[in-house]
């Protein structure tokens, strides 16, 4: 094992090695994914920060529970 990958691989890890510029065009059907999961889970945060998913109609978002 080389002095890099022993010592900076942890911290900085694997190359990124793809064109970040280089976009592929999002399909219809990921809009329509999208669509779905915005349409039935709502996302809350919790007092620490941290976020998480519920879905709507569980009462859980009107009243702010943690699921």
């Amino acid at each position: 094992m080389r002095l890099t990958e022993r010592f900076l691989l942890p911290f900085t890890g694997p190359a990124e090695v793809g064109d970040s510029r280089r976009r592929t065009p999002v399909t219809e059907e990921q809009r329509r994914r999208a669509t779905e999961l915005d349409a039935g889970l709502t996302r809350l945060t919790r007092p620490d920060g941290s976020t998480y998913l519920v879905a709507r109609g569980t009462g859980d978002e009107a009243e702010g529970r943690e699921a």
